[in-house]
């Protein structure tokens, strides 16, 4: 019995002192079944990275095309009223505002030997105690057709009053880029001030008559500093 038993008791130690036996043939199928799931994994994660790549290059391209149709389709921006281009460009920024021509000379009061065609300052005085600026006082008239003198020239920064008439008919004067818009009645005088802040040759006209191409026109020549 205790042979027997002890047989038995070392065949028991020995068998659970041995490793579990391994079916290989229930292991391999799984690991295959394992690897094709991985491999369809990673195709479907690089197909979704194809797919992905391709959806930000369409979006690129419409943002491209919108910002390039937008950008042929804006019209320029206008001058405001009273705040002319000063960009140094010699193209016109309007049909009303030109370049200052070089050889401008702005006259002062009581000057001598100056075109007729050019307004010479009634009254010339400092503007203000601490500025080169002038307050500069002409007087115009405006008859057949005609302003005269047509061309007020002036410095930056001056302060400008005009005395203008109306002879024989009515009239305006009107001056886009500094915002200016005087009626003129038959056999009235009027006056109104304003300060030469953006330098360039302004041409102003008679909008009643039929503006430029038809009206009398004249120019105000504003010399920059």
């Amino acid at each position: 019995m205790l042979g027997s038993e002890y047989g038995i008791f070392e065949k028991r130690q020995v068998f659970r002192g041995l490793p579990v036996p391994v079916d290989n043939s229930a292991i391999e199928p799984n690991i295959g079944s394992v690897t094709i799931y991985s491999i369809r994994m990673e195709l479907k994660d690089k197909k979704g990275i194809v797919v992905g790549a391709i959806a930000v290059v369409v979006v690129i391209v419409l943002v491209f095309v919108f910002v390039m149709s937008g950008k042929k389709g804006a019209a320029p921006a206008g001058n405001l009223p009273g705040a002319a281009n000063t960009s140094s460009s010699s193209a016109p920024a309007s049909l009303t505002h030109l370049p200052v021509p070089a050889d401008v000379v702005v006259p002062e009061a009581g000057a001598q030997n100056v075109s007729s065609s050019v307004a010479v300052p009634q009254v010339e005085s400092a503007a203000a105690p601490t500025s080169d600026a002038k307050y500069r006082s002409f007087d115009i008239i405006v008859q057949d057709n005609e302003f005269m003198p047509a061309t007020i020239d002036v410095n930056q920064g001056d302060e400008v009053n005009l005395q203008i008439g109306a002879v024989g008919g009515n009239y305006d004067l009107t001056q886009p880029d500094y915002g200016i818009h005087v009626a003129l009645p038959n056999g009235k005088n009027e006056h109104f001030e304003f300060g030469a802040t953006a330098p360039g040759k302004f041409l102003f006209y008679c909008s009643t008559c039929g503006g430029p191409a038809k009206g009398p026109v004249g120019y105000l020549v504003v010399v920059g500093t």
